[in-house]
């Protein structure tokens, strides 16, 4: 409550008892009196009632203009002296007080100042010498941030719920991607608008495919639990403008051992692939190429060996015939040099793993996504075979959800076997094979089960592989030995098999493989919308430090104030991930409203019409800032307005905000109830914080996000600490119970 009204309210009451106290004593004296007495009394009254009121009237009239005073000269000016020196003692040292009320207040207020600049010339000296002992950390820093920025690799670094906290550049390009030359309605063309984002705080699942990180992680937990020193995972990822990245998957470990989360190193091998196919066409072109001038060379020297007595004239003719070939092919191998010595072969990300391992993670999977049983056949001891663990093991799940549906069978029998320098992987069925022509047309297909898919075909998959894949029967003899080498089935019926033909791998792995990540013991105004009562608020994040939450600071520019008939011209973003102001991570668009921009409020805002033109529509922009925003808190200036804004156009978008909202407006009445003024520049001025780029979209948004940082840290000295606490008091406070 304002001081000034509280003052008022305590008087009233105050004034009241003592009324009461004053008529009762009035009474039961009146009571006591004598008739005559009582007449002579109200003779006096009717006589002398002009005085008697007039006397009356001025001693409340005094004791008003008395109260009056000291509500501004004592009550508000104490009241103020400790929002200000608050002010002083948190956000903003250089902040002085200038009051206007009683002298002992503005003397209080002058010796307050005094002492702030006695602690300012302290705290400088102290600042200076601070700076001084942290420049060769700050030097340090600045080159493993510059080495970070600059590694050819993309990291990312989360912890073990996939949530991102530490991104390079290259990641940024590899995983954030808009889609180009997006078609939007009426045929306007948008310049790639980013659709997938990246950014601390955000879940990593946004911009990998989740089933992907989570098999790795089973995988990456296997290792772990057999106590293998390398215990990483290895897979293939489609990045942005279908780059194909080999990313790795190291664990991070406390020093308990404990999984804490997890590297992903980002290595684009879409050239590479590339070259792949260059060098099979150069070696074919290789092939074609020497084989007619090996041909003739040979046939020229059987025909001078066979004829040692020829005339000089015929042997001439030979030579020349070996010399002449020999100048084509030393040529053409020269050429084939000079066009592909620079490209060396990068293999496909392959990771050596038991079949046993292989066969166990099909047959859960094939299980859990597809109803399939595949019992499992004991060979003897463990083969190694070198693989891709998810897109081989997604490619056998893919043929037995094919198989299922075309032969309608849902029991198999897997079994792995090495012969000579393959290991066979054979899924069993009772029935017919499969013929031919049925597996080319599934290689052609990309593999899809359920909600996995990678962007390869099947034949791709087993191509990178070097694998070899084909369907045949069993025969339907008691003792069958043809394609295990061994006796397995006794009875008499067809069997059929599909076989993956994969390379056998030696037992050791490369020295290659990234180790595990152990960290060290010390971590190096106002419309009418509900604000506070949003359909995403949850009791988790209402019982969550203010500091722990993620938040998006936003403003938007409009072509005036009125949320049933205005438009959206431009929204800007700014994200806030454990207390800092990222400034890398922003979302700044320029909207066609299709109707013209009035001058007056181009004049606010500076949008000219010709800048907005060619720009996405509402509908395009606004799913756009929807999914930039999601799973975090909303803030902003006035937030009711804003927030009014974007929800006239649900129906037009289909995008509907539930995101809880704070409105820094609110928490500031909160913090500072003897203010008069909460506009954005008379609150960035009591906080010591600077405007740059006023009535822009982005420009109010950061501004707006250094402005809640501050107030998060004077909520926090007034014991407002959770998401909870901090909506409650702005719902409390005057500003909130308006409505236009």
């Amino acid at each position: 409550m304002n001081p000034k009204n509280k003052f008022w309210w305590f008087a009233g009451v105050s004034v009241s008892i003592a009324l009461t106290i004053v008529v009762t004593i009035v009474v039961l004296m009146w009571k006591e009196f004598l008739p005559e007495q009582k007449a002579i009394l109200l003779s006096i009254l009717r006589q002398y009632f002009g005085y008697i009121f007039g006397c009356v009237f001025i001693l409340m009239a005094s004791l008003v203009f008395g109260l009056d005073a000291i509500v501004h000269n004592y009550v508000i000016p104490i009241y103020k002296l400790i929002e200000e020196t608050t002010l002083i003692n948190t956000v903003n040292p250089s902040h002085r007080i200038q009051i206007e009320g009683s002298r002992a207040c503005v003397r209080l207020a002058n010796i307050i100042n005094e002492a702030a600049d006695r602690y300012g010339v302290l705290q400088e000296n102290v600042e200076q010498k601070i700076k001084v002992a942290k420049a060769q950390a700050e030097d340090e820093k600045s080159v493993l941030a510059t080495f970070m920025a600059e590694l050819p690799e993309g990291v990312v670094i989360c912890n073990a719920e996939g949530q991102i906290l530490l991104y390079n550049k290259q990641a940024k390009q590899f995983l954030e991607y808009g889609t180009e030359d997006m078609e939007c309605p009426d045929g306007q063309n948008i310049p790639n608008p980013v659709c997938q984002f990246i950014g601390l705080g955000r879940s990593v699942f946004g911009v990998i495919d989740k089933n992907i990180i989570v098999h790795a992680l089973d995988e990456i937990a296997g290792k772990l639990k057999r106590e293998e020193e390398h215990a990483a995972s290895c897979f293939v990822v489609a990045g942005e403008s279908s780059r194909l990245l080999r990313t790795e998957a190291v664990p991070v470990l406390n020093q308990e051992k404990q999984f804490t989360g997890f590297i992903l190193i980002l290595n684009d091998i879409t050239q590479q692939l590339e070259t792949d196919n260059q060098v099979d066409c150069l070696l074919q072109s290789y092939t074609r190429g020497t084989r007619s001038s090996l041909a003739s060379i040979r046939a020229a020297i059987e025909a001078i060996f066979e004829y040692p007595d020829m005339d000089v004239s015929q042997l001439n003719v030979f030579s020349k015939i070996i010399y002449d070939e020999s100048v084509i092919l030393s040529d053409f191998l020269n050429k084939t040099q000079a066009d592909y010595s620079w490209e060396m072969k990068t293999p496909w990300p392959l990771v050596r793993i038991t079949d046993k391992y292989l066969a166990d993670s099909i047959r859960r999977k094939a299980e859990e996504k597809l109803g399939i049983t595949i019992l499992m056949e004991k060979t003897g001891e463990e083969n190694w075979v070198k693989v891709d663990t998810y897109s081989i093991g997604l490619a056998m799940i893919f043929l037995a959800d094919q198989l299922k549906n075309f032969i309608g069978i849902r029991k198999f029998t897997f079994c792995s076997e090495k012969e000579g320098k393959f290991v066979c992987l054979d899924l069993i069925w009772e029935g017919s094979p499969v013929k031919i022509e049925t597996l080319r047309e599934w290689e052609k297909q990309l593999l899809t089960v359920g909600t996995e898919r990678i962007p390869l075909t099947l034949k791709e998959v087993i191509g990178h592989h070097e694998a070899e894949m084909w369907s045949h029967s069993c025969g339907k003899s008691d003792k069958e030995t043809g394609f295990f080498g061994k006796t397995r089935f006794l009875k008499k019926k067809d069997k059929s098999y599909l076989r993956l033909l994969l390379p056998a791998a030696e037992k050791v792995e490369p020295n290659t493989i990234r180790s595990i990540m152990v960290l060290s013991e010390s971590r190096p105004e106002f419309y009418d919308f509900d604000l506070f009562d949003q359909p995403g608020q949850t009791p988790e994040a209402d019982n969550r430090p203010l500091t722990e939450l993620s938040y998006t600071v936003f403003d938007t520019e409009t072509t005036g104030l009125n949320p049933g008939e205005d438009e959206i011209i431009s929204i800007g973003a700014v994200r806030i991930v454990n207390g800092n102001l990222l400034r890398e991570e922003i979302f700044d668009q320029l909207i066609d409203p299709r109707r013209p921009v009035p001058p007056e409020s181009v004049k606010i805002h500076g949008i000219q019409p010709e800048m907005v033109k060619g720009q996405p529509f509402i509908d395009t922009a606004l799913p756009l800032f929807h999914r930039f925003a999601e799973d975090t808190i909303l803030v902003a200036h006035n937030a009711a307005f804003d927030m009014r804004m974007l929800e006239m156009k649900e129906a037009q978008t289909g995008i509907k905000f539930i995101n809880p909202v704070l409105d820094t407006l609110l928490l500031s009445a909160v913090i500072h109830p003897a203010q008069e003024n909460h506009n954005m520049e008379m609150i960035a001025k009591r906080l010591g914080i600077s405007i740059v780029g006023r009535h822009t979209a982005l420009g109010d948004a950061i501004a707006t996000g250094e402005i809640f940082l501050k107030l998060v840290s004077l909520l926090e000295n007034n014991g407002i600490r959770t998401m909870k606490q901090a909506r409650l008091a702005s719902q409390k406070t005057y500003y909130a119970r308006l409505k236009y």
